[in-house]
């Protein structure tokens, strides 16, 4: 049973990385699948994105964690990557209500466009929702943009919300810009 866990993780979170280790406990295999979307101008680049998330997946998969768990950069459509990956399910972390207004019709679509004739799938292509860990609720990649960007280096909250190397890598990235 293969899930993928799809987003942009410009830069990835602590709330990313339980969603990881969550998601792990519930496929065989689960591949992270790190959006490289032209309409966006991400802080970081795709190779970078991918780095990271590889360095976080090596801490879980040394926590016990059995699923394998790989990381691919993807542009296009989700359900094709899916295809791709023989994967039946995609994996959501919520923190919120309007969270939930925003993935309940990306659901109901994705699972639309997979039943698709040229997808021949015998099975929908099915979301499951996990809710954040409420000390994560309300962590968001764009917040940990804006606090490195305003406040700079020294608020602890960063401690709490990334890895030491995303931190690292927000400080070099943001002096440097």
């Amino acid at each position: 049973m293969t899930g993928i866990f799809p987003g942009s993780f410009d830069p990835c979170t602590v709330g990313h990385a339980d969603l990881i280790k969550r998601g792990a406990r519930l496929f065989d295999s689960l591949v992270v699948a790190v959006l490289n979307n032209p309409a966006k101008t991400p802080l970081f680049t795709i190779d970078e994105r991918v780095s990271v998330l590889q360095e976080q997946v090596s801490n879980i998969q040394t926590s016990g964690v059995k699923a394998s768990i790989k990381i691919e950069a993807y542009d296009g459509l989700l359900v094709d990557f899916a295809k791709k990956h023989n994967a039946n399910y995609i994996l959501r972390g919520v923190r919120s209500e309007s969270d939930c207004a925003y993935e309940i019709p990306m659901a109901q679509a994705n699972r639309a466009l997979s039943t698709g004739l040229e997808y021949e799938r015998e099975v929908e292509l099915e979301t499951i929702i996990l809710v954040s860990d409420s000390a994560h609720s309300y962590v968001s990649s764009g917040l940990v943009r804006e606090i490195a960007a305003t406040s700079g280096f020294n608020n602890k909250m960063l401690d709490r919300w990334v890895s030491p190397t995303v931190k690292k890598m927000l400080e070099q990235k943001l002096r440097f810009s």
